[in-house]
């Protein structure tokens, strides 16, 4: 399996990825390099977005329309994103803040 991660925060990738190496077996994690552009070109089978606004909200509809078959867990500051979420059949929605439990729980959902 391989999962990507969009965070601007390396606290928040360090804990991501931990996480999810313990969660999943054979796991390859890649970080989107928040370069200013989306990249798109792999599919993966995990998609964490931690973005806020309108960048996490465009990652989220790029992703879901591009490869509906991938598993989307979205983290934001924005309960109003809420229905984007569930249109877009999302694996995983949490509202910041998180906790590890929380998180966890997601990502085991995302596998079901």
């Amino acid at each position: 399996m391989k999962a990507v991660i969009y965070t601007k925060d390396d606290q928040e990738y360090t804990f991501m990825s931990k996480v999810l190496q313990e969660e999943v077996e054979s796991l390859e994690i890649a970080r989107d390099p928040l370069d200013g552009y989306a990249h798109f070109e792999t599919p993966y089978d995990i998609v964490i977005v931690a973005l806020e606004g309108a960048k996490g909200m465009n990652t989220v509809l790029e992703w879901s329309d591009r490869y509906p078959e991938s598993r989307i867990i979205w983290l934001t500051s924005d309960p109003d994103f809420i229905r984007i979420a569930f249109r877009r059949r999302l694996r995983g929605f949490l509202i910041r803040p998180y906790d590890e439990s929380r998180f966890r729980e997601a990502v085991r959902n995302s596998l079901r």
